[in-house]
């Protein structure tokens, strides 16, 4: 019986110093985020473009319109938002108002850092970097973002439900149609 326990034990051990040296599955996918966001970043010249929230922010457009966009800003926007590679997200209406022939759907409402459950339902009011870059925006630009993982769905592995793996940099592509103040809002 002695023997029975020693090598039962002895099994446990040795399977847990196997399972602690294997490198982090999670780690592991981290790190290959972090190599293939330096290259895009360093094969489309972005390097200084990295702000301080942690996206990377380029102005493709900017409209003649003064008005910053701010916190609590109802916005109709008009995006395209890809994995890094270019791919599109499986789950396209939601993370897109292009049709694929260059035609957009009808502008989206998006509410700026503004959170409660019916809002966000919505996919892309949950990605943080979003907000972040919608804040460095005028009414009538046009920006393109690089967000990474950690301002967007971190690793939280959404593959079932919307097709976006852990640790995925996210591009967009936003023009903000109109946009709408909360006093101005208040008056509708």
């Amino acid at each position: 019986m002695k023997q029975i326990l020693f090598f039962l034990g002895l099994a446990v051990l040795l399977s847990g110093i196997y399972t602690s040296c294997k490198p982090d599955a999670l780690d592991a996918l981290r790190e290959d985020e972090i190599v293939a966001l330096d290259k895009y970043v360093k094969d489309n010249n972005l390097a200084d473009k990295k702000d301080a929230t942690g996206i990377y922010f380029k102005m493709l457009e900017r409209s003649s319109d003064t008005t910053l966009v701010r916190p609590k800003f109802k916005l109709l926007l008009e995006f395209t938002i890809t994995f890094i590679d270019g791919k599109e997200i499986p789950l396209g209406y939601y993370f897109t108002t292009d049709d694929g022939l260059g035609h957009h759907y009808e502008p989206r409402v998006f509410y700026v850092d503004v959170s409660n459950e019916v809002i966000n339902e919505e996919y892309i009011q949950q990605i943080a970097g979003f907000h972040h870059g919608l804040k460095k925006m005028h009414i009538g630009d046009k920006a393109f973002m690089v967000i990474p993982s950690e301002l967007a769905f971190k690793a939280v592995d959404n593959s079932g439900t919307t097709g976006i793996p852990r640790f995925s940099t996210l591009l967009a592509t936003v023009t903000v149609k109109k946009g709408w103040s909360v006093a101005q809002q208040n008056e509708e």
